[in-house]
């Protein structure tokens, strides 16, 4: 059992309150940077039509997700502060982030969709090819261990995932390891996602946009749960969240998008790896 591996974590010289850090005061393969995103779930159709009738460039990656679990639930990316801790697997690189929230501000558009403008501060690692082969590993390994019986290994091998990670000191880590609020819990594997994201950047007047379609499948290891497909739009720091929200609304409105196209019901994929795991939390000590 783990008690409070807060002990475990080094103090990074880049805090969550020193926004203004730069890189420089970072190691060369680590970084914190600021994001500021929006977006929506889109129905199929509605996903395609965009990418139709504009010019995306495309690129494929795989998110494996890391959670907190304290014996009940998963504790970052439900989370209402907007944590969330995953690595992104490209095919040249491979970057952990350890997500944390500064600000949430709700807006709208005159059609009536509202949205959340989400800011955050964002701490990368990346990681060799021997560590993001022992991460990607581990999070399939984990998944299907928790659809099996065996109580001991899959205690073992949490042990394992739980210290490992802790060791890479990533930056803003130490923020996450502040969530939860009892003393007994482990990181370990949630859900992973296989991605096509279509990118393009554009001017709706303002400033330019980043504007992404998603077509992403959920797994829990190597099993299936769903397709889904998403837009999200980002925009660097000299924009204001007045401007980007219109830059939004003018995006939506020129693709035609209607009320019904967007938030599609999903499964909640944390939520089917939570009913695998609970079965083990005795041999966990949770």
């Amino acid at each position: 059992m783990i008690k409070n591996y807060l002990q475990a974590i080094a103090v990074f010289s880049c805090t969550f309150a020193l926004l203004t850090c730069s890189t420089s005061n970072a190691k060369p393969n680590s970084r914190i940077k600021t994001q500021t995103e929006a977006g929506f779930n889109l129905e199929e159709m509605a996903a395609q039509r965009i990418l139709k009738t504009n010019n995306f460039s495309s690129e494929m990656r795989t998110d494996y997700y890391a959670d907190i679990y304290d014996g009940q639930q998963f504790l970052l990316i439900p989370n209402p502060d907007m944590y969330k801790f995953r690595l992104k697997s490209e095919v040249a690189k491979a970057t952990l982030q350890a997500n944390t929230k500064i600000s949430i501000d709700v807006m709208s558009c005159p059609e009536g969709w509202s949205f959340k403008v989400k800011k955050k501060s964002v701490g990368e690692l990346t990681l060799n090819t021997m560590q993001r082969k022992k991460f990607e590993d581990s999070v399939v390994g984990l998944l299907d261990l928790f659809n099996t019986t065996d109580s001991k290994k899959v205690a073992v091998e949490i042990e394992i995932f739980h210290k490992w990670l802790l060791d890479l000191k990533v930056p803003l880590l130490e923020k996450l390891t502040a969530v939860p609020k009892n003393t007994s819990w482990y990181f370990t594997a949630s859900h992973l996602t296989k991605k096509i994201k279509w990118t393009l950047t554009k001017d709706l007047g303002f400033k330019d946009i980043e504007i992404s379609i998603t077509e992403a499948d959920d797994f829990i290891g190597t099993s299936f749960v769903q397709r889904k497909y998403e837009i999200e739009f980002q925009h660097d720091s000299s924009m204001s969240n007045e401007d980007f929200g219109h830059s939004i609304c003018a995006f939506m409105t020129s693709q035609g998008l209607r009320h019904e196209e967007l938030k599609p019901e999903r499964e909640k994929i944390q939520e089917l790896t939570l009913q695998r795991l609970l079965k083990f939390n005795a041999a966990l000590g949770l």
